[in-house]
């Protein structure tokens, strides 16, 4: 199995924190629900508050990509242009080793 890896560097609107972070909820809550989802976190570095990073992990890339057609996707894609103050930048990445090589 090639799992497909991402991490999307976010740039919230710290003025409007209650809301990016409701919104975001809201992501992660239904993102988890969906076949294929293995991990779906947001985290954010104390060196920069100014920049979330959301780390993903899912079965495969056509999981990702059925993913990138539901309501909720659709949903923070038409809140964040008032919610963040930079375009999201995605980084995807494959597995080199992961602990079910080990196992």
């Amino acid at each position: 199995m090639t799992y497909l890896y991402l991490k999307a560097d976010i740039y919230p609107d710290l003025t409007k924190l209650e809301e990016v972070q409701s919104a975001y909820a809201e992501l992660i809550r239904a993102s988890l629900n969906e076949p294929g989802c293995l991990l779906y976190d947001l985290v954010v570095s104390e060196e920069n508050p100014n920049v979330w990073h959301m780390f993903e992990k899912w079965e495969s890339k056509a999981a990702w990509d059925d993913h990138m057609q539901t309501e909720h996707v659709a949903r923070i894609q038409q809140l964040e242009p008032q919610l963040i103050v930079a375009p999201t930048k995605l980084n995807f990445y494959t597995p080199v080793l992961t602990a079910a090589d080990h196992s």
